[in-house]
This record gives C-alpha cells, structure tokens and sequence, in this order.
C-alpha cells in the first residue's frame, strides 16, 4: 500500500510533533502562520480552576505522584562522575529555550549529551523511518475513516479537518493517530519551525555538538513511530476526534502546560488539565483511554530509555534530556533509575 500525498508535507513536522506527544505535553492548535509572531498564548487554567475551587484537588493528585516537582536531577553512584536528568518540553517557545541557570551549569560541564533520539536532528533518517514502515501510518487495506467513525464524528471531523485546508479525502485512510498528530502544532510553533527554529532538544543537540561534545540517543525514530502506531484503533479514533473537537481550548491548554513547566510542577500538568477540560480525551490527559496512551507511549519507553542508559551513566558526566513527563512517578524516570541502584536527588 502506498503512502497517500498529504504525509511527506506533514512530515517537515512530525519528529518534534512526536516528540510532545511522547512526553504527554500534548499541543493542539490552527493551521500554520506565516510568521512566528502569530498569536498562540491563551490564558493559565490553573487560575480558572482556583476561582473554581478546583486547584486544591489537583495539587493534592499531583502530591501523590513521586518526584513530581522539578526538572532536574542529579544521578550519583560511589566511584562515577555524577550526571544530570533534565526534562524538556520539546518546543521552541522562547520561554521553554533558555535553561534555568542550575540546568546551565550541568549542561556545559557534561562530557556528553544524550536526547532520546539523535532522529530529529537528521532529516534523512526521519524520512526514512517514515517510508520504511508504512503501516504504522496507514490503515488496514479496505478501511477509512468514512468507515470507522459513526456519521456525528465524522461530520466533526471533516469541518474541523477543512478549517485547516485539508480535506478528508487527502486522510481517509491514515492511521488516526497520524491524522491527530498532524493538526496538534500550535500556529506560532509551526511558524517557528517553518523559519528554521529548532526545538529545545535539537538546540542542546547542536551546542553540543558545536562545543565538540559526543550527542547519543536512547531510541530510533522507528521505535518512537511504533508506539504511537500500537495504540488501539478506538484509542485513535477518540484521539482524533477529541484533537478536532477542542481547538479552540487548546492556547489556554498550552499555555498552562508551559506555566507549570517552567514553574517544575509537571506532575500538576495532567491533573491540571483534566480538571479544566473533563471531556478533553487522551490527548489532554483525560478520559480512561490515557492509561493505555501512558503505558504505551510513555512508561514501556521509560523501561528501556534505562536499559540504554546505563552504559552512558556509568561512564559518567552525562547531560540527559528528555521530555518531562518521563521523570515523574512510580514508573518515571527517576523511580527507575533509583531501582538500578543509583542515587537520584532533585538538583534545581
């Protein structure tokens, strides 16, 4: 089966698109501007849900996840050179570019970076990644969306799908979760892209490199494409549906995610946003389908982003950056490192 038109334009975007949607900081938003000046911030819900009298359940969900503050960390162990785990939010929103001073200083004293795939920051592996597996990005032969979404979403679907010029043709038979991951780029982010910016983790990538320092990566894209596509077809179908339906929530959205990141409250940002947005589906962080999107796409990666870690920690003075929401948790990050014996402290 061959590859419908549309994904090689959508594929200028689709690693660091991946990537947010790997870390659950998940951004939709409108078509592409045609500057980076374009309007996307919306207004903090966390200030919605005090008026509310909300924000005290979530801080108190957020308190009840382990390591669920901070972005920083130092990893130790006797007789090894200490490294850091920093958690990015891969944009390129000014706020996001500029380290805190504590993750600086970590960053240019590393020996070596490591990000979770060195992919983004090459074209032609990405672009074959893409090519090379196709059904992680097409449908079964003889199914469309016209097919799989009852007449009410699928009507949501194709006038959300034309307000941003695509017609539903140009998808009917892409895997749902492509379509979703296409239409999550916020204008002044797409903009950015489309002017050269790179993201927070390519930038670090480039510094270093630049500084003569080694950059390794802890997965393929390949295997970034393969998660995303063992998401069940139902999971999906809501993502895209939900990715459609919420829009116009979605700067405020945004914007409180990048509020509690830069603030190192990440595990504020999904109870946060489920609280604001209760019917906003997996792709907010709500709704029972999260569970299998989290195990998936999230904790499955954080076992062998470890595995692939140890060489790199126990040669030591590493600086080791990957989406945020890895660190938090039982499952996180952090709590797994801590399971391989080494010592895990909060650094910022």
């Amino acid at each position: 089966m061959t590859l419908p038109r549309r994904p090689p334009v959508a594929l200028r975007r689709l690693y660091p698109l991946l990537m947010a949607l790997a870390s659950g900081l998940l951004l939709v938003g409108p078509a592409p501007a045609a500057t980076a000046d374009a309007a996307c911030h919306g207004s903090n819900l966390v200030d919605t849900l005090r008026a509310d009298g909300k924000l005290a359940a979530v801080e108190a969900a957020a308190a009840a996840i382990p390591d669920g503050a901070g972005k920083l960390f130092r990893i130790e162990r006797d007789g090894v050179a200490p490294s850091f785990l920093f958690g990015t939010m891969h944009l390129s929103d000014p706020r996001v570019m500029i380290l805190p001073p504590p993750a600086e200083a970590a960053f240019a004293a590393a020996d070596r970076l490591v990000i979770e795939t060195t992919d983004i920051a090459d074209p032609a592996k990405a672009a074959a990644a893409f090519f090379a597996h196709p059904e992680f990005v097409n449908l079964p032969r003889g199914e469309t969306l016209a097919t799989l979404l009852d007449p009410e979403d699928l009507a949501t679907v194709e006038a959300g799908l034309a307000e941003r010029g695509i017609p539903l043709q140009s998808v009917q038979t892409l895997q749902p979760w492509f379509t979703a991951v296409s239409l999550m780029l916020p204008a002044c982010e797409t903009a950015r892209k489309e002017e050269g910016e790179a993201v927070l983790d390519t930038s670090l990538a480039e510094r270093a490199t630049a500084a003569g320092k080694p950059v390794e990566g802890l997965e393929t894209a390949a295997e970034q494409l393969e998660a995303l596509a063992s998401l069940s077809l139902d999971l999906q179908l809501e993502s895209l549906v939900a990715t459609v339906a919420l829009a116009d929530r979605m700067p405020d959205i945004m914007e409180t995610m990048l509020a509690l990141y830069i603030d190192g409250q990440i595990a504020m940002i999904m109870p946060a946003i489920e609280a604001a947005v209760p019917n906003g589906g997996l792709l907010v962080g709500a709704g029972e389908g999260y569970a299998e999107f989290g195990r998936r796409v999230v904790t499955e990666r954080n076992q062998r982003m470890v595995e692939r870690m140890q060489a790199v920690l126990g040669d030591g003075g590493a600086f080791v950056a990957v989406g945020a929401l890895h660190l938090p948790g039982e499952s996180g990050l952090v709590a797994l490192l801590r399971q391989e014996g080494w010592d895990v402290t909060r650094a910022d």
